[in-house]
């Protein structure tokens, strides 16, 4: 992606964040500038991945395929039953958006729709590693919402409205989709510690690209889809 189109994502799921009433923490407002000057207070933050991340999955179509978060809260993935043991993110989502389908080997999460329109989670089952963690196309789903068990056909859909909420397990493919009918949608996410860079499994693999800086950050990122 672009750095100017980083920049105006950015600001667009502020703008966004304030209209559908969900609200950000100071930092979420700083610039590159107050990051540095704030460079010996922030060590834990920038340690832990706290702050914004943008990315289209390399998909060349942000609208159609990408998505903004905003990670409040976070432990070390180094040390993750130790200390702060849970994340909290924000993901803005634009009306008809998609986030492509993925599993986390390790992170249980709680998917909640905060704000907006209706969230369609897609699910599937994963086949076991020397299958090479395939979708499984056959086997039903059971997982949580809100506490409640569910079962769910391979390949099927929980649409979560506003205030309610679908339970991630590990190897649980999902996929994303802000309803275009309905509006944006201000997801959260509460889960164990959060780790980017080694507990995702994208299928198929994505690989994200450096930025294209064609002008300057207005706003830093957080590290997940790198500088």
């Amino acid at each position: 992606m672009k750095r100017s189109a980083i920049n105006a994502q950015i600001d667009w799921a502020i703008s966004a964040c304030e209209r559908l009433h969900c609200a950000l923490p100071d930092f979420a407002y700083w610039s590159p500038e107050k990051w540095e000057e704030n460079k010996a207070a922030t060590v834990y933050m920038r340690k832990v991945g706290m702050g914004w991340d943008v990315t289209d999955y390399n998909s060349g179509d942000f609208d159609k395929v990408g998505a903004v978060l905003f990670t409040l809260r976070n432990g070390e993935a180094e040390h993750p039953e130790t200390g702060r043991v849970y994340c909290e993110k924000y993901i803005a989502m634009k009306a008809g958006q998609m986030l492509p389908c993925h599993f986390h080997y390790f992170k249980t999460e709680d998917i909640i729709n905060r704000a907006g329109g209706t969230l369609r989670v897609y699910v599937w089952n994963s086949t076991p590693e020397f299958d090479g963690y395939q979708k499984d196309l056959k086997g039903d789903v059971h997982l949580m919402c809100d506490g409640r068990p569910v079962k769910i056909p391979a390949g099927g859909y929980v649409d979560v409205k506003v205030g309610n909420s679908i339970t991630l397990t590990p190897y649980i493919y999902h996929a994303f989709a802000a309803l275009p009918e309905d509006g944006d949608v201000i997801v959260g996410e509460v889960s164990r510690v959060n780790d980017d860079a080694a507990d995702n499994h994208f299928n198929p693999p994505v690989e994200l690209p450096p930025i294209e800086e064609d002008e300057p950050a207005k706003h830093r990122l957080c590290g997940g889809y790198q500088q």
